[in-house]
């Protein structure tokens, strides 16, 4: 292919994902001086996991809280299956970077005289949970701002990363190979240095509250390129998402809020409308007793629980001023679809929130491949088995800043390389392309397989789990990979005119990807024969004294491997 050719595109470091820690991490490297091009599935800002989330980045900032304090509670929040050189890290570099993100135009909570006003969630010692104005959706706004400061800086919107080109078996990657959902047509990026910041793979499971695109594509990515996944039966529930009414079904009402005195003091009740538990539990704990009442006939109509601050600690105006101020989004939203909080009960139920399994990697955010990075929820082994309210967004500021100045100094050492072994890898995902693409008679549309692949996940590898569903789950999953995914149809042959955005061939790759992945979460999930965190065996239901890591990789399979530990 020549050098001309458009359908390739040169960059130092590649950024898959443009999140909180894919902007952070081209950030920084384009402080670095890097040519950067951050690729990103859907509208760069307004799309993904990130926009999502709530308020909550944890960063010690109160009087008598240390660090060590905010790294014991992460560890013991995780069931200790989190790597301590990973907790280190965040913990001692999260105050700076909640520092990075006021400069970049972020709005925290403040008290009156200007010092951070933090929240106290579960699992903390301390209130040590800063508020962000905005949740989610006003610290990428932030970041995104701060990306357009610096020229270095290319976003590529609405393409569908599919492949990674390496320098030979398990070599540094050279460039990453896209489908370009503006013209259908496969493309790429050489570069000398990748991130992989997708986010997670909620998706996999029917009942989630994470974005549609979150289907697990820089976990298959890393895991085609020879890199390790690790622990991905691990996936964090979250207990009050809202079931019923149907028309506010998906929408997360922060439990440590409703529970709270200090917050909104009001309480979940079951079915019976009894209150069946005390204190504000950790969310795997929580996940469990909600999910107990329910599964024991005390569940609400619709198969939930109830939240209820019809009868707060609060008096009305006091629990309207908290409302305003702690979930304006979720009230507003509620109050407009006829659902008044301060009147009427809610039924929620638990959902898939967050994975925190993923692409294996060390305190530099780096793979076994040399330049290749993972940073956010794409990464695993920092939260173990249970994620402490606030870490998320602060681990997406922590490593995604050590990713890029990591892959700016990797490639900064690098050349490109050869385009033929580009123009190759082009050819074959045009063919693949065509293959998914072809219409057969009869067959099976990716909306279809995604949704028997989410129910499989979901009834077989939930909030409960044992042998006998898991195993059937992976049959399931096989079955398709083996007789459905080839008869998959998509609109392949439509005209030209309409060619552009092919919803279908995206999600067509999306079903292989998730159908792969898919099978190994439910092997993971059989290998760890203990319940630790929100991996709930009932047939192992004790927890093991010495908590393993479960590794996988392509053509090694799967490994136990130990939790890194450190000295403090």
């Amino acid at each position: 292919m020549d050098r001309s050719d458009q359908s390739i595109i040169k960059t130092d470091v590649l950024v898959i994902g443009a999140g909180g820690a894919g902007m952070r991490a081209a950030i920084e490297a384009a402080s670095r001086g890097c040519e950067v091009i951050v690729a990103n599935k859907g509208p760069i800002g307004r799309s993904g996991t990130t926009p999502m989330a709530m308020e909550a980045y944890q960063a010690v900032c109160h009087p008598g809280d240390t660090e060590e304090t905010h790294f014991r509670d992460t560890v013991e929040g995780g069931r200790l299956l989190g790597d301590e050189n990973l907790v280190e890290t965040l913990v001692t570099r999260a105050r700076e970077r909640a520092g990075d993100l006021e400069t970049f135009g972020v709005r925290f909570k403040k008290k009156p005289d200007g010092s951070f006003d933090p929240m106290h969630h579960a699992g903390q010692t301390f209130p040590r949970t800063l508020f962000i104005q905005g949740g989610g959706f006003g610290m990428l706004m932030g970041l995104v701002n701060e990306s357009r400061k610096h020229s270095q800086i290319r976003a590529l919107s609405d393409i569908v990363a599919v492949k990674l080109v390496q320098d030979g078996d398990g070599g540094a990657p050279s460039a990453g190979i896209f489908l370009d959902l503006k013209d259908g047509k496969a493309k790429a990026v050489q570069c000398k240095a990748v991130v992989i910041a997708t986010g997670g793979f909620e998706e996999l499971w029917a009942r989630n509250d994470a974005a549609s695109t979150a289907c697990g594509d820089g976990l298959f990515l890393a895991y085609e390129a020879g890199v390790e996944l690790v622990d991905l039966e691990m996936l964090q529930f979250y207990p009050t998402i809202a079931i019923h009414p149907s028309y506010v079904r998906g929408t997360l009402f922060q439990y440590e809020l409703i529970l709270h005195p200090a917050f909104l003091g009001g309480c979940l009740r079951n079915g019976q409308g009894k209150i069946f538990f005390e204190g504000i539990p950790l969310r795997d704990a929580i996940t469990r007793l909600v999910w107990q009442e329910i599964k024991s006939g005390r569940g609400t109509q619709h198969g939930g629980v109830y939240v209820d601050l019809t009868r707060s600690t609060k008096d009305r105006q006091s629990l309207t001023e908290a409302l305003e101020q702690w979930q304006p989004n979720q009230f507003h939203y509620l109050q407009n679809m006829g659902v008044d909080l301060r009147d009427k009960l809610l039924e929620v139920a638990p959902h898939g929130h967050f994975t925190m399994g993923g692409i294996a990697t060390d305190e530099n955010a780096a793979t076994a491949v040399p330049g290749l990075f993972a940073v956010g929820e794409a990464a695993g082994n920092l939260h173990g088995a249970n994620r402490i309210s606030g870490n998320a967004l602060a681990e997406t500021q922590v490593f995604g800043a050590i990713a890029g100045e990591a892959a700016a100094r990797f490639a900064r050492d690098r050349g490109f390389s050869d385009l033929r072994n580009t123009a190759s890898a082009i050819n074959e995902v045009r063919e693949a392309g065509r293959n998914l693409g072809a219409k057969k008679p009869g067959g099976l549309r990716p909306f279809q397989i995604r949704a028997r692949l989410q129910e499989t996940m979901w009834k077989n590898c939930g909030v409960e789990r044992e042998e006998e569903g898991l195993k059937r789950g992976r049959e399931d999953v096989q079955s398709l990979q083996k007789d459905l995914m080839p008869a998959l149809s998509v609109y392949a042959n439509a005209p030209q005119s309409i060619r552009s955005y092919p919803q279908e061939l995206q999600e067509a790759w999306e079903a292989k990807m998730m159908a792969e992945l898919a099978d190994l979460v439910l092997a993971s999930a059989l290998m760890r024969e203990e319940s630790r965190g929100h991996h709930n065996r009932l047939d192992f239901p004790k927890v093991d004294k010495d908590p393993r890591h479960i590794f996988v990789s392509r053509g090694r399979g799967w490994r136990l491997g130990k939790v890194r530990r450190i000295s403090r």
